[in-house]
């Protein structure tokens, strides 16, 4: 039909009405075929369709609280867990090796705070005798000074922040002795194991990683020209092919400032997984922006634009006539009419490249 009707727009149709056939004695009148449409208020809008990447809401490494041989591991990549459950084992004879070293100098710091108390006592002691044989003149100001500064008490105060220090480092792997076996912080499935049985666990490379799939993020850049348009709470569908997934959901975060890699800013979307969805698959993202209601709009394509001015013709009995318009948002399917026709003009949408103001017209198709 579309073919056919852009055929009947491209070609004059011959009438009865004006000129002579020297053979048949019939008179003729040139027509052009136009498409109209009645102009009303409507709603516009623009539709974005982004892709995005899906993350897990919940990502957590898991590290043993000190480094050590793994003497045992219980889960492998892939494997649902529930939190609380054993990962791995550290190797016990490793972390009382290191609960030994940390009692041993627990032990020295405290040897060290009494040899330290004592001396100070006895400097104190000799102090006094000094002081008064300073004040009868007989020992120099230097010796004075000595000996008082051998009596202070910061040395015995940094003697004692000192054991305190080793107490706690040393309550610390004794804590450590009791959890070698180290558990799940959260429920959720393993992706990631970097470690192997026999080898050295340290927290600079966490050993483990669980993420809950649970709840899914989907996360797109959008560029400066749009973050101010999207505000959290507004609705958006999002599809993602490789897991069957249609559905409904809000925008839930928008970055303040734009990634230093991309120069865009991040605007994450939480849903509730299917089951099928997996971190890392691709989404489309389908939102609306710029928003306008009860406003007259006309298909885009009627809009005549000559020297630099917007121009449309309306259905005028069986002419055309050309109307200049003030035009809005273009949402590319339609163009909002800000200025020049009112509600319930027949504007021409098809046809319109083939006639000028005045030119007789037959309308074929529209309201």
């Amino acid at each position: 039909m579309k073919k056919i009707l852009t055929l009947l727009l491209g070609t004059t149709i011959m009438l009865a009405g004006c000129g002579n056939n020297a053979e048949t004695g019939v008179t003729e009148e040139t027509y052009t075929a136009v498409e109209i449409e009645t102009l009303k208020n409507m709603e516009l809008h623009i539709e974005n369709i982004m892709t995005a990447k899906t993350y897990a809401d919940k990502d957590v490494y898991v590290i043993p609280m000190m480094s050590g041989k793994v003497e045992k591991i219980f889960v492998s990549v892939g494997d649902r867990v529930q939190k609380d459950d054993i990962l791995f084992v550290m190797d016990k004879n490793d972390i009382d090796k290191q609960v030994n070293q940390a009692y041993a100098a627990y032990e020295s710091a405290k040897a060290g705070y009494d040899v330290s108390a004592a001396q100070i006592e006895s400097a104190k002691k000799s102090f006094e005798r000094i002081e008064k044989l300073y004040e009868e003149g007989a020992i120099a100001e230097t010796q004075y000074d000595q000996a008082k500064l051998a009596a202070s008490d910061e040395a015995l105060e940094a003697a004692k922040r000192g054991v305190e220090q080793a107490r706690v480092a040393y309550e610390n792997a004794a804590s450590v002795s009791e959890n070698a076996e180290v558990k799940a912080p959260i429920s959720g499935v393993i992706s990631d194991i970097s470690i192997v049985e026999g080898e050295f666990a340290t927290s600079a490379q966490p050993p483990m990683t669980i993420v809950d799939s649970d709840s899914i993020t989907v996360e797109l850049g959008i560029p400066g020209n749009m973050v101010n348009k999207i505000v959290k709470g507004i609705p958006v569908n999002v599809e993602i092919s490789s897991a069957n997934y249609s559905e409904k959901s809000t925008v839930d975060s928008i970055s303040t400032s734009t990634d230093i890699m991309t120069n865009l800013y991040t605007v994450n979307i939480l849903l509730e997984n299917n089951g099928f969805i997996k971190p890392g698959m691709f989404a489309k993202v389908n939102f609306e922006t710029d928003k306008i209601e009860n406003t007259l709009a006309v298909k885009t394509e009627a809009v005549v634009e000559k020297d630099e001015k917007s121009y449309v013709y309306v259905v005028n009995g069986d002419v055309a006539m050309e109307k200049e318009v003030v035009t809005g948002l273009d949402t590319g399917t339609y163009i909002e009419i800000k200025e020049g026709l009112t509600i319930g003009d027949k504007v021409i949408v098809k046809g319109q490249d083939y006639i000028n103001n005045g030119s007789k017209i037959k309308v074929v198709r529209g309201e």
